[in-house]
């Protein structure tokens, strides 16, 4: 994502420079300066700007470039080029919550050996710690989950706008991210359309359950989705809506699954869900976020 180079770059430009003067000061041919700067201005740190017949470049205004700026002051020294890698931070975005390796491979994806090894690199420095055989972000490095929440909100915001001209973001978390939309636009790269998933009350048809709605909801993933997402993803689009809420229970029975708290917890849900399946469980009324029981049969029978 960010190699020495680009980092390299980045920090001279306190002010204004063109790239020949860049490839100057770093030793560094032209077009070796020109690919590093089209990649950051490509990923937001970096804009071009028209001076008469001159164009300079600049750091960009966005929150996630003025969280690298932040990085730089506070620690100069550390090899961001080293951490500041794809895989490094998904890994670093799930870590809000202790995690094992083998639950943060597979919220992400990732496999066992690169996320052992983006934790190895991320603890060295101290930014992310071990505690009780799990691990997490360390409370003293804020600067690089700020730098890692405004990124990957960068990143979501560019991808569904490729995506779809109508989309609203609902829930974010590193690449992956939950949106609504009427429509995607009919002419999607593959590199995008291969990570677009139909889920929510938007695959409530498989199952034989009629929902009313003018929307579609995906998710936005390199891996494809388990069950029990489609139902954690039902209450993410509203987790404080009984409807929502009326939805996703609906759907749990269809799933024969016993996985919902696993998935709850890799989500940040863990109670939340479980309250849903007390309910579920008690069949009366304990939190404002479900219905009256009674209520919750009438939607029951619309939705089949």
């Amino acid at each position: 994502m960010l190699s020495s180079r680009e980092i390299s770059i980045f920090k001279c430009l306190k002010e204004p420079m063109n790239i020949s003067d860049l490839s100057e000061l770093l030793g560094l041919h032209y077009s070796t300066v020109s690919k590093a700067v089209s990649s950051l201005e490509s990923e937001g740190f970096v804009l071009r700007e028209k001076k008469g017949k001159h164009v300079y470049i600049r750091r960009s205004d966005s929150l996630h470039a003025r969280s690298l700026e932040d990085i730089l002051r506070e620690f100069p020294r550390l090899p961001l080029g080293k951490l500041f890698t794809p895989s490094s931070l998904h890994v670093f975005s799930v870590l809000k919550s202790p995690r094992s390796i083998t639950e943060v491979s597979e919220i992400t994806g990732l496999d066992r050996y690169t996320v052992s090894s983006a934790i190895s690199r991320l603890a060295r420095y101290g930014i992310v710690i071990k505690e009780k055989g799990r691990f997490l972000l360390s409370s003293r490095h804020a600067l690089f989950e700020d730098f890692a929440d405004n990124y990957f909100k960068y990143r979501a915001n560019m991808n569904l706008r490729a995506v779809s001209q109508n989309g609203v973001l609902i829930w974010q978390r590193g690449p992956e991210f939950l949106f609504r939309a009427e429509n995607l636009n009919p002419d999607l790269e593959p590199h995008l359309e291969n990570k677009i998933h139909p889920t929510a009350i938007s695959i409530f048809p498989k199952y034989s359950l009629d929902v009313i709605t003018d929307m579609d909801y995906y998710f936005f993933s390199k891996k494809p989705l388990c069950e029990e997402e489609f139902f954690i993803h039902t209450i993410l689009i509203d987790p404080y809506s009984p409807i929502y809420n009326s939805y996703a229970l609906a759907l749990a029975p269809k799933l024969n699954s016993k996985n919902f708290i696993k998935y709850a917890a890799y989500y940040d849900i863990e109670a939340h869900v479980r309250t849903l399946l007390e309910y579920l469980d008690k069949k009366e009324k304990g939190s404002d976020v479900v219905l009256p029981w009674k209520e919750y049969q009438d939607l029951l029978e619309s939705l089949v």
